[in-house]
């Protein structure tokens, strides 16, 4: 009876989580997506040997090897004869699902009750890492790598060595830090007495490692060295930030003004862990690990994450302090906030009133995340859509500077795959673009000012709509070619921290964006699958 009250509980956010991703996935590529997916696929529709095959599917990207992600867009398309990028928001959601099955099981295993249970879900399946769920770069990044951590700690907890340096090869070769699954597969075999075959997991883990950086450039973080020196504060805090970057609850205020309660909530949870890991320690002097699969399977997990933010806090912060809040990120805290949670359930006795203060506090994360990031998922997918628009008809948009090489290598790439059925633009402002031609009914009086960057156009007509496809773009509109771009909602920086929005609405359009000529500045207006649309003036642009 437990065990269903458990998953009737549990598919709350479980469903709600899933039905965000199928309501606001959209199938486009965004920044760094074409590297390992349009062009790895074109350039393995070009070969037909096998060796070059092996190559471009452990070629790096940046500075990662994403070998399931490759694996993933080949998928869809053998399958499908396609490239859809939904599909592979969807592929890396199945890991954390695979994820989730795994603490499931190991805790039942080890006769947990099923209520004690409760708070995972809510901890795991929140918005808060929205953009490791609907980037898919992103999604097939950190997902499956924390899916082959999670599976290679619970082989090794069983004793199931082979299958832990399969799996441990998988995380090895999923992105970057997967090479931390070494270390923490090290002191799970160390705490369970297992001597014999660590040498055989060393060096399976050194050859591994020696593979992935073979050949690999290190995109300069060796200037993280010197930034380390001159800024040693950010990596001591950073650590802290990152590993409590689940109780970011105001991500709309300033780094510093957002930072405060991550980072005290990760000194907290990092005392917690000192704690146990030197219960952790006495239980290995006296023998009583060696059985014991739920603490070992917690502690590797645990080891791989915190290796995991100490490399983060070292090598990012020179990239910026918020680095250590991007949504990007978010999923690592969300788990170390359960594994935090499962030392409770594994080393002490289980009491009523922490369940209600851990599941108090898993319902209060999770219903915050979808209170300020729901809006925000809302708002990147109405902006997406107008970059696919301008991608698609003016050779840019999706996340690269206009009439740059980049920009250029994209165009060439995207063209290639819609001309050869693989690829296919969404249609969803197929009503908007149809009353740019033939409306001019819409009511808005814009301030449009030319600045040295562009054109600033601002509104107070229309503000932030919750509505699924509510949105206001300006467009620029001549006899070759027209624009769009969308007036994003101002954001709320008063006193009142639950506030996102302001009122009004804007855009910068920059001057590169645009290739000089006469336009027609107008606006359209986008509210369940009608709009309206009207000509503001005409402008020239230089």
């Amino acid at each position: 009876m437990r065990r269903i009250t458990f998953w009737l509980i549990a598919s709350l956010p479980i469903g709600l989580f899933l039905l965000i991703v199928a309501r606001y996935s959209l199938n486009v590529p965004w920044f760094d997506d074409f590297d390992p997916f349009p062009d790895f696929l074109r350039e393995w529709q070009k070969t037909s040997d096998f060796s070059t095959y092996i190559k471009l599917l452990f070629k790096p990207n940046n500075e990662h090897r994403m070998v399931f992600g490759k694996l993933a867009a080949l998928s869809c398309y053998w399958l499908f004869g396609e490239l859809n990028f939904t599909f592979l928001h969807w592929a890396g959601i199945c890991f954390t699902l695979g994820s989730f099955a795994i603490f499931i099981r190991i805790f039942h295993q080890n006769n947990i009750p099923w209520l004690y249970l409760l708070p995972f879900p809510f901890l795991l399946f929140q918005l808060q890492y929205h953009m490791t769920t609907l980037w898919a770069i992103t999604s097939l990044q950190h997902q499956p790598v924390i899916f082959f951590v999670c599976l290679t700690s619970y082989l090794l907890a069983q004793r199931q060595f082979t299958w832990a340096i399969l799996a441990g090869l998988c995380a090895n070769f999923a992105m970057s830090n997967g090479i931390f699954v070494w270390p923490a597969g090290f002191v799970i075999l160390f705490l369970q007495g297992n001597y014999r075959s660590l040498g055989i997991w060393m060096t399976a883990g050194l050859i591994a490692v020696f593979l992935y950086f073979y050949g690999m450039q290190t995109l300069n973080n060796e200037s993280s060295f010197g930034y380390f020196l001159q800024h040693p504060h950010e990596t001591f805090f950073g650590f802290f930030t990152f590993t409590g970057g689940l109780f970011d609850f105001f991500p709309d205020r300033s780094t510093f003004e957002r930072s405060i309660l991550p980072t005290i909530f990760g000194m907290l949870m990092t005392s917690w862990l000192v704690v146990v890991f030197i219960r952790l320690w006495k239980m290995y002097q006296k023998r009583a690990l060696t059985q014991n699969t739920l603490l070992l399977f917690l502690t590797g997990v645990a080891t791989y994450l915190l290796a995991n933010a100490t490399i983060i806090a070292f090598l990012r912060p020179r990239f910026g302090y918020f680095v250590m809040l991007v949504s990007n990120y978010k999923i690592y805290p969300a788990l170390l906030m359960m594994v935090s949670y499962g030392f409770y359930l594994g080393l002490l006795s289980p009491k009523k009133q922490w369940l209600n203060t851990a599941l108090g506090l898993s319902i209060g994360v999770w219903a915050l995340s979808f209170f300020h990031y729901w809006p925000t998922i809302s708002e990147r997918r109405k902006t997406l859509l107008a970059f696919a628009y301008n991608q698609q008809h003016n050779g840019f948009g999706l996340g690269l500077t206009p009439n740059s090489p980049a920009a250029f290598y994209v165009d060439t790439l995207m063209q290639y795959h819609v001309k050869n059925g693989v690829y296919h633009y969404p249609t969803h402002l197929a009503p908007a673009l149809l009353s740019i031609q033939s409306d001019r009914s819409l009511q808005i009086k814009p301030i449009v000012t030319k600045q040295k960057e562009g054109l600033s156009i601002y509104t107070d007509t229309y503000s932030f709509n919750a509505g699924f496809d509510a949105s206001l773009y300006a467009f620029l509109q001549s006899a070759q070619r027209t624009y769009l771009f969308r007036l994003e909602p101002i954001s709320y920086k008063g006193r009142n921290w639950l506030r996102q929005y302001d009122k009004g609405s804007s855009v910068l359009i920059l001057n590169a964006a645009v290739i000089p000529g006469s336009y027609n500045l107008g606006f359209v207006y986008l509210k369940y699958g009608q709009s309206k649309a009207t000509v503001s003036q005409v402008i020239e642009w230089q």
